[in-house]
C-alpha cells in the first residue's frame, strides 16, 4: 500500500509577488510558543527576588529584568 505524502505548506515569502494563498488554494501555519503572560525567566526571577528581599516591589522590578537578575543572583550568592 502507498504511503500517502501530506504537501508541503508554503509560507508568504514564497508566492510570487501579486499571487496569494487564497488564489492558490494552499493555506500555512504558524506556530508559536509563548504568546502572552509570564515568562519562566520572570517568575524565576520574581521567586527568587521575593524570597531574598521580601518585597513586592523589588519582586516586581527583577521580574522585568527576568534572567539577568537571575544570573546576578546565581554570581553573588
Amino acid at each position: 500500500m502507498a504511503e500517502k505524502t501530506r504537501p508541503e505548506r508554503m509560507r508568504p515569502e514564497d508566492y510570487a509577488a501579486g499571487d496569494s494563498p487564497m488564489r492558490r488554494r494552499v493555506t500555512y501555519v504558524r506556530k508559536e510558543i509563548v504568546s502572552k503572560g509570564v515568562g519562566f525567566g520572570s517568575a524565576l526571577a520574581i521567586a527568587i527576588s521575593f524570597t531574598a528581599h521580601k518585597s513586592i516591589f523589588w519582586a516586581i522590578i527583577h521580574g522585568f529584568f527576568s534572567w539577568a537578575y537571575v544570573i546576578y543572583y546565581a554570581l553573588t550568592r
